[in-house]
C-alpha cells in the first residue's frame, strides 16, 4: 500500500472547519494530534470489522466446542438460571 506524501492537509469545508476548532478547544489538543487520534480511531474500526467473518468463524467454533460439553440430559437455561420480574438474574 502507498502512503501519500503529506505535509498538510487544507479543510475547505466549514462543518468540518468548525468541527475540528469545538474539538480542539473542547479537548485541549492541537488540531494535529485530534486529526491523528481521530484516523487511528477510524482506521482500527475499519480493520476490527474488515476482520468480522473471522472472527465470526472462531466464535462459532467455540459454541460448537462448548456445545459437544454439554450434556444431553442438562436441565434448559431457563431453569438454572431464575430471572426477576424485570428479567435480571436473581
Amino acid at each position: 500500500m502507498s502512503v501519500p506524501n503529506f505535509k498538510s492537509i487544507n479543510i475547505k469545508n466549514e462543518e468540518a472547519a468548525s468541527l475540528v476548532a469545538e474539538l480542539t478547544a473542547a479537548t485541549g489538543k492541537g488540531t494535529t494530534e485530534l486529526i491523528l487520534e481521530l484516523l487511528r480511531h477510524e482506521a482500527e474500526s475499519r480493520r476490527r470489522f474488515s476482520n468480522l467473518p473471522k472472527r465470526r468463524k472462531r466464535i462459532d467454533a467455540i459454541l460448537r466446542r462448548a456445545r459437544k460439553k454439554i450434556s444431553k440430559d442438562a436441565p434448559p437455561t431457563e431453569q438454572l438460571i431464575q430471572f426477576d420480574r424485570h428479567g435480571l438474574p436473581r
